[in-house]
């Protein structure tokens, strides 16, 4: 057994944290850090090298059938980066946090290892059932996160957290029993499979179920709520690992049915719809957090379009999206964060003039969003591929290219005038802020994103994910 226990440890290593976080919250910050290192390295390993690791058959209904590739190992291995920075940025937050609901983090630690390990569990699971499993373990561990260390009327948004992702998820699910009624046991990419012919109920149930959980346009209320009053640790892991599951649902299990090529011509004016709405949302909020789960919003509108053009580059542009906007978010989100700690405001307004204030969080804040606007980051590569699958698709359609210059410039708008709100303009601040394990977590993430785009690491990540993609039997 190789991969279940990657999964597996996390969980197991709460427990302890549970009992170290009554004493300590840096040494329960500690423990869930290190217990996603071995997972970090595996997924690492199968991403960059191209290998594969594959664990019990994939026949019959085989519940503990795991495989890694490198398209699902990114996703693996993305949860396993930023869980491992936000454990280590947490500790100060969480000590701050608690003081002001009264109550100290075992909570908190004691269910961390269960979301990452339940998030990455659904990743690497290759039966239907199992990947449903190891969601519904995530969010039960997320909710009491919500419930004990949210803002305002955490009751009411951690109802509307449950009901919202367990009607995502209950969709998804009844999708996947009309899959296992056709004998269908296993996520089609990860089984190899070819298109599995239209079935309109079976893709219909996926496709809202991955949407919701994607929070995309018309279905996206619950995630300004719920994603800026949760607790900025969980924020940072929900707004970029947690929703982007969906995108994979629907690449991995959702268009293996799809009805006809129509529904794909439509997903691609969803995707640009949801990606420019987001956008003018986040560009129009004062909230820090609030900002930045629009832009959740809009990037998840990024990832849903590498899907719908239904090609090998779009596909291996959504799992570089989930990579460069888990990167970026959780960068944003911690900085949110820090400013809650020290600045003691989610206020734009009451900001500006922070550069000088700490210069070394201004800069990873700024390339958090130039991961989002494709800019010198790992964001980069996948803005790149994503263009060439848009130029694929419509070819010399000129006319189709304007609605995704318009997605581009709403999202390097929206970057680039938070940017300015926030660090530039006349100082308002004498102090200095502290340079703790927060800072140091969220400047050297943001070095990772940028790290990433320096070959061979962004050769062997766009190579390593398109070879799969190209393999993938829906275009063959």
């Amino acid at each position: 057994m190789t991969i279940l226990p990657l999964v597996v440890i996390p969980m197991l290593a709460s427990l302890a944290a549970y009992a170290a976080a009554k004493r300590s919250p840096y040494s329960a910050g500690l423990i869930c850090a290190l217990s996603l290192l071995p997972l970090l390295a595996v997924s690492a390993y199968v991403t960059f090298s191209g290998a594969e690791l594959r664990e019990g058959p994939l026949e019959g209904f085989n519940l503990t059938a795991f495989r890694l590739v490198p398209y699902n190992a990114i996703f693996a291995l993305t949860v396993a980066l930023v869980g491992i920075f936000v454990a280590l940025f947490s500790p100060p937050y969480m000590e701050h946090r608690s003081h002001e609901v009264g109550m100290d983090t075992s909570v908190f630690y004691l269910t961390y290892g269960f979301f990452v390990g339940g998030l990455a569990g659904a990743f690497v699971a290759a039966n239907l059932i199992t990947v449903y499993v190891f969601i519904e373990i995530a969010l039960i561990a997320s909710l009491f996160q919500v419930l004990y260390y949210g803002y305002g009327d955490r009751v009411r948004i951690t109802v509307m957290y449950l009901v919202w992702s367990h009607i995502g998820a209950f969709l998804a699910l009844a999708g996947f029993l009309l899959l296992c009624l056709r004998g269908v046991y296993y996520v089609p990419l990860l089984a190899g499979y070819g298109r599995l012919g239209a079935d309109y109920a079976a893709f219909l149930l996926i496709l809202v179920g991955s949407l919701i959980k994607m929070a995309t346009l018309g279905v996206h209320m619950w995630l300004p709520y719920v994603h800026a009053e949760a607790p900025t640790p969980l924020s940072a892991l929900l707004s970029p690992v947690l929703v982007g599951i969906g995108g994979y649902l629907i690449a991995a299990i959702g268009m293996y049915v799809l009805p006809s090529s129509e529904w794909g011509e439509w997903l691609v004016y969803y995707a640009i719809a949801t990606a420019v709405y987001g956008g003018l949302m986040a560009y129009l909020q004062r909230d820090t957090k609030r900002l930045f789960a629009y832009s959740t919003v809009s990037q998840m509108g990024y990832m849903l379009l590498g899907v719908a053009l239904m090609n090998p580059h779009g596909y291996t542009a959504a799992a570089l999206f989930y990579l460069s906007h888990g990167l970026g978010k959780a960068v944003l989100f911690m900085t949110a964060g820090y400013l809650i700690m020290y600045v003691h405001t989610r206020d734009i307004d009451r900001m500006g003039g922070l550069y000088g204030w700490r210069p070394e969080l201004a800069g990873a804040a700024i390339v958090g969003f130039l991961n989002l606007a494709g800019i010198l980051t790992i964001g980069m590569i996948s803005e790149i591929v994503l263009t060439v699958a848009y130029a694929e698709r419509f070819g010399t359609q000129y006319h189709y290219y304007v609605p995704y210059a318009l997605m581009l410039l709403v999202t390097a708008i929206y970057a680039f005038n938070a940017t300015r709100l926030i660090f530039f303009g006349p100082h308002k601040r004498e102090d200095r802020g502290p340079v703790d394990i927060a800072l140091i977590s969220i400047v050297a993430l943001a070095f990772i994103s940028v790290l990433l785009l320096v070959p061979p690491f962004s050769r062997l990540l766009a190579d390593n994910i398109f070879s799969i993609a190209r393999g993938v039997k829906l275009w063959t």
